[in-house]
């Protein structure tokens, strides 16, 4: 698993688009928080309101993982390099968690960089008031959840086509779909019970429980499910073309 891991790791430093995609992804955090007038910018929001920056970057994911995971399998099946990968002593289950620790590694990168946008953001507030480093927390770890969901999505699209920048758009309108699409539909509802179940259905709804900086463990599971049931569909998926 470890050579799938960083064999990933140095496809992706190696090339200028894994460079670009992070420094954009830096740019529209810090242009969006700070610079331009939106609803997440933090200064002109008056007060130092961190879930701001937890309410835009579940967005900014959507783009990110998509565009860093498309090339993970299509490229492969495009190459052919597929059947070799699987002649080695490797299993796909070893190759698929080799390429999806490669995509949260990257993605953990991006967000430790982003913690100085925290740090910036507690020296600007008045002395004696301070961040709610516990709503931070709690906030932290449903969009490291949410972001392994996004990113087993993206490995998967990237199995049903042999072009990425096919796999970049149907990975990106299934996120959207499943993070903000089945509040729509929902909310079109006059059952409640139909309303509250589609809504439960959407990842929109449990990151914003987590997002509240209280973390219950049905949230959790129901994320740490999603991403497994995307990681076990990528492999059916392999499975099935290598027959």
């Amino acid at each position: 698993m470890w050579s799938i891991y960083q064999r990933e790791l140095q496809s992706f430093f190696y090339t200028p688009l894994g460079y670009v995609l992070l420094a954009t992804f830096l740019l529209l955090n810090g242009l969006l928080l700070w610079i331009f007038p939106s609803g997440w910018n933090v200064l002109e929001a008056g007060f130092g309101d961190i879930n701001l920056f937890f309410e835009l970057n579940p967005w900014l994911f959507i783009f990110l993982l998509p565009a860093l995971g498309m090339k993970s399998f299509s490229e492969e099946f495009k190459a052919g390099t597929i059947e070799l990968l699987l002649t080695k002593p490797i299993g796909i289950p070893t190759l698929i968690s080799g390429k999806f620790l490669a995509l949260m590694s990257i993605l953990l990168i991006a967000l430790s960089v982003s913690f100085f946008y925290f740090l910036q953001l507690n020296h600007l507030l008045l002395e004696n008031n301070t961040l709610d480093w516990g709503v931070f927390y709690g906030s932290f770890i449903g969009l490291f959840f949410l972001a392994t969901t996004l990113a087993a999505i993206s490995l998967w699209a990237s199995t049903l086509v042999e072009s990425a920048f096919s796999a970049f758009l149907i990975a990106l309108f299934i996120s959207v779909f499943h993070f903000y699409g089945w509040n729509q539909i929902a909310d079109l509802l006059t059952n409640f019970d139909l309303y509250s179940l589609l809504k439960s259905i959407g990842l929109q709804y449990h990151y914003g429980e987590l997002n509240k900086g209280i973390i219950r463990l049905s949230n959790v599971i129901y994320l740490v499910l999603q991403t497994l049931f995307f990681l076990f569909w990528t492999m059916l998926n392999i499975k099935n073309k290598c027959q």
